[in-house]
């Protein structure tokens, strides 16, 4: 490890986490603010928490439509990022996807810390909790500690602060095995990358056209959105991604390398 920097690592919501900072001394204050936004971003999102705010969500407002149901800001800020998801998206990811309307998403407005919605929506946000926690988490405990800091929730990884004098060098790679490079990112920004091959849900026993597809945006919540809907996408994602113009990586089932908009030379 450079000597500019300290890394650790543990496993979370499945995943692999791991925090980076420009400052060794700082590494365990970085690790107790990101653990800890984690556990409330859990309590916050997690569907499967019976006692999680978005279980309750407009349980007790009978005009949730009308005067809205309250929030806390970090339940507003989660589907905030959802929403904006699904307008970069066209509706392809969306935090309705479980209603009985799923297009319903565009009727929903967050005002402060209050949510206006239909009567009736179930809101689903785990398509973009993680990786909106990676931004979030980046950028908080730079602000906090004066430090460069990266937080990597699986493929999910979010930049902030001062860069290491290199920069910020993230490896991109599914398996071993698989065609890897190490590309250059700016602090502010995020990077996803999104499988085929070891993925956590799989609709359809069709072999997909990608293996991995890997996204550079202005934030890891949007670099996570687009890769996830263009790996399920057949050549199809490749004008769509030069059509919304973001630097992406693609690797089909033959190992094959395509990259678009500018990706970073290794």
């Amino acid at each position: 490890m450079n000597a500019q920097r300290a890394a650790t690592e543990w496993l979370t919501w499945g995943v692999q986490a791991r925090v980076v900072v420009t400052d060794p001394g700082a590494l365990a204050s970085a690790a107790n603010l990101v653990r800890g936004y984690l556990t409330a971003a859990d309590a916050a999102t997690n569907r499967d928490r019976a006692d999680s705010e978005i279980r309750r969500f407009g349980s007790d407002s009978d005009s949730i439509e009308t005067d809205g149901a309250p929030v806390t800001p970090m339940f507003a800020h989660f589907l905030s990022d959802a929403l904006a998801v699904a307008r970069l998206t066209d509706g392809k990811l969306t935090p309705t996807a479980g209603s009985e309307d799923p297009h319903s998403w565009w009727k929903i407005r967050v005002e402060g810390n209050r949510v206006f919605s239909p009567a009736g929506v179930t809101l689903d946000l785990s398509a973009t909790a993680r990786a909106s926690s990676a931004d979030h988490c980046a950028a908080t405990t730079a602000e906090l500690l004066g430090c460069g800091v990266l937080v990597a929730l699986g493929g999910d990884i979010a930049v902030a602060g001062p860069p290491p004098d290199n920069g910020w060098q993230i490896q991109v790679q599914d398996l071993p095995g698989d065609p890897t490079c190490q590309v250059a990112v700016p602090s502010g920004c995020g990077i996803a990358t999104a499988s085929t091959v070891k993925p956590l849900a799989r609709e359809s026993t069709a072999t997909p056209m990608w293996r991995t597809v890997s996204v550079i945006a202005e934030s890891c919540a949007e670099a996570a959105a687009l890769s996830r809907v263009a790996v399920s996408m057949s050549g199809s994602a490749i004008d769509w991604l030069h059509k919304l113009d973001r630097p992406a990586r693609l690797v089909d089932q033959e190992f094959r390398v395509t990259t678009l908009v500018g990706w970073p030379d290794d």
